[in-house]
């Protein structure tokens, strides 16, 4: 292969790479509804506060991770709600009192997303391959 050829090469594939980039769905794109986060405010008061939400923590019972702001973020940013979706389902709640579906762990995230002031959009967050590739952005 010639020089020329070599460099028109490498130009295509960081051309590709731009445009994979900037089409990159994330967080702030919109990517679930209020109604959807709504419907499943109930299920987080019951399931969720009383480990993830600061104020609602049992006594002597260890918190969990905070679901909102700079510790959410740390442990969160530039991952994908793929991620967050499968730790809700597989992981939560911790003492097994409930097993959740796989649409209530795509609800319980858009729940999360809304916490965090996420913007709303116009159609639900789905567990298929464009909702678990969306990245958490800051």
């Amino acid at each position: 292969m010639d020089v020329r050829r070599l460099i028109a090469a490498g130009l295509a594939l960081l051309l590709t790479s731009a445009v994979l980039a900037s089409s990159q769905k994330t967080t702030k794109d919109g990517v679930y509804t209020k109604a959807q986060a709504d419907r499943v405010a109930g299920t987080f008061e019951k399931v969720c506060a009383s480990c993830h939400i600061p104020e609602k923590v049992v006594e002597g019972k260890k918190p969990g991770p905070w679901l909102t702001g700079d510790v959410f973020f740390s442990n969160w940013a530039d991952r994908t709600l793929g991620e967050l979706m499968t730790t809700i389902r597989l992981t939560m709640p911790n003492d097994g009192s409930m097993v959740l579906t796989v649409e209530d762990a795509t609800d319980l995230t858009a729940f999360i997303l809304q916490m965090n002031k996420f913007p709303e959009g116009k159609e639900p967050l789905k567990n298929d391959d464009a909702g678990k590739k969306t990245v958490i952005a800051k």
